[in-house]
């Protein structure tokens, strides 16, 4: 029986309604309607219909409007394409409220699919079958394919359209201007911090999170320091309070004057610290991804556990968790800065620097990462050496060597030391990257009658 194409009393105030209706009332809304929604977000068929008919006019270079979507429809003055068509604008009240008309569709749809994913897994007949559909699951969550491909015309057009755009791909601005010039990490990249206890990665993490959640939602999974004492670094290190003054709570009053002052900087960061002892790759996932975070840091690599056999060896469990970070941030799109401990030397006050191999458990960490660094001390016996940040991998920049930090401990901050220059160099302001918006590429629907073969 054919789907009736009259609006239904409990359709009233369905998102569907309010998207299609503000393309038909404002046909600019139309570009910012496909950026956002695609096809199969609309549960019901005769609204998916009117989105495609929209959406082959726009591709056509055709206006947009009740009657022109008629037509596409194959539809006549006074049937049923009319009656809805008229009745989705008669509904919508405004176009400018198409932000939450979106956000309505999209958790309906999400919610839509998840039944969906509830059947099936009440239907599983193994464990393994109800582990890949929980998968499928998390990967919904983000309102992103779990399979992104892309032909090569398509990728040439969208070649020409990033290039028209002016823009560089997106990048993470780690806060220091030499590195995020040569070190690009674009989304989805693995990051790799690695070093030797004591010499301040958590400090360094911290401080690439900061910068980062100025234009990130990002996730600093913790399985050392719990969510208090890491709040309070990034106090010391933004306020330059000392962190021993804050451990012994002695601040003064001009402290106090301080933390006032700079509220907005303190809590701006859109950044959530989670204390996630125990807590598996599978759990940051899907934590991370029902957060809809941007980049998440892991601190760190080795103590993350698997969810599999209590007994596997500690160099396979790290493997399978760096293969399963790894995965989680291609699939999703997410950053992945994971910390990792380095073996430590087999000579005492040996000198030369750290390399790839010394990651410690695992040699598939340095598979995995796309970048990594090493931060070690420059002189090791020394425990206010200057640090070294050494660029062992960078799969997507140019070389770099290293860069000289001097590290602040009671302040939890590092700054960069010019070459030549014993004093820290001043901060360097560097514009904000920002994301790029693209056009989903749409999988092709057999059942849409508006798309055309291309011979």
């Amino acid at each position: 029986m054919a789907e009736s194409k009259t609006i239904m009393p409990e359709q009233l105030l369905d998102g569907q309604v309010g998207v299609l209706g503000s393309m038909l009332i404002d046909p600019d809304c139309v570009p910012k309607v496909l950026q956002q929604v695609r096809a199969d977000d609309f549960t019901s068929p005769a609204y998916r219909t009117v989105y495609q008919a929209v959406s082959a006019l726009f591709r056509d270079g055709q206006p947009v409007d009740a009657i022109t979507v008629r037509e596409k429809l194959g539809g006549c003055v006074g049937d049923e394409w009319s009656t809805m068509l008229l009745q989705l604008m008669d509904l919508t009240p405004t176009a400018a409220n198409l932000d939450s008309y979106i956000d309505r569709l999209r958790e309906s749809a999400m919610l839509f699919r998840l039944q969906d994913i509830g059947s099936q897994l009440h239907g599983a007949v193994d464990l393994d079958e109800a582990r890949g559909i929980l998968d499928k699951a998390m990967q919904m969550q983000v309102g992103r394919p779990s399979v992104q491909a892309i032909s090569m015309a398509d990728g040439y057009e969208r070649f020409l359209d990033r290039m028209a755009n002016g823009q560089p791909r997106p990048h993470l601005d780690w806060g220091i201007h030499e590195l995020t010039r040569v070190v690009k990490a674009h989304p989805g990249d693995m990051i790799v911090l690695g070093g030797y206890p004591s010499d301040g990665k958590t400090a360094l993490a911290l401080q690439f999170a900061d910068k980062i959640a100025q234009t990130k939602r990002v996730g600093y999974f913790s399985f050392e320091s719990d969510k208090d004492q890491l709040f309070e670094r990034h106090v010391s290190r933004v306020a330059m309070i000392s962190s021993k003054a804050i451990s012994d709570n002695s601040l003064t009053e001009e402290d106090y004057k301080e933390l006032i002052q700079l509220q907005s900087r303190l809590t701006g960061p859109q950044m959530t610290i989670i204390d996630a002892v125990g807590m598996t790759a599978m759990d940051i996932e899907a934590y991370s991804q029902s957060h809809h975070y941007d980049a998440v840091v892991v601190d760190y690599l080795q103590k993350v556990e698997t969810g599999g056999k209590r007994s596997m060896e500690e160099y396979d469990r790290v493997t399978e968790v760096s293969g399963q970070l790894q995965k989680f941030g291609r699939r999703t799109n997410t950053n992945v800065l994971a910390l990792s401990q380095l073996s430590r030397p087999k000579e005492k006050g040996k000198k030369s620097p750290p390399t790839m191999s010394d990651l410690r458990s695992s040699g598939q960490i340095e598979q995995d990462a796309d970048i990594i660094f090493l931060l070690y001390r420059e002189e090791q016996d020394v425990k206010d050496s200057n640090r070294i940040l050494f660029v062992a991998k960078n799969r997507n920049g140019e070389a770099l060597d290293k860069v000289k930090l001097r590290f602040d401990g009671d302040r939890q901050t590092f700054s960069r030391i010019a070459p030549g220059c014993d004093a820290p160099t001043a901060p360097q302001q560097k514009a904000k990257d920002r994301r790029q918006v693209m056009f989903w590429p749409e999988r092709p629907d057999p059942n849409n009658p508006f798309l055309e073969e291309k011979e």
